[in-house]
């Protein structure tokens, strides 16, 4: 059995003293970028980390042209 899956991994992160609760490093890097700021500055900060994985393909038609050109 073949079955498409495609995992979207999303992570944020931020300093509570520089940014308090806000999300300051988004992407892959941003649990790292953390990491290292705590460890060079002693702030407490956080990463969080979302998983998602979607079963097979898209099966919906590709949309129409919105724009289509108009015969002249």
């Amino acid at each position: 059995m073949t079955r498409t899956a495609e995992t979207i991994r999303t992570v944020r992160a931020g300093c509570t003293v520089c940014h308090g609760l806000a999300a300051h490093w988004l992407g892959r890097n941003a649990a790292g970028v953390a990491a290292r700021h705590h460890d060079a500055t002693g702030h407490r900060t956080w990463a969080e980390q979302s998983l998602r994985t979607v079963y097979g393909a898209d099966s919906a038609p590709p949309h129409p042209d919105l724009f289509a050109e108009v015969p002249a």
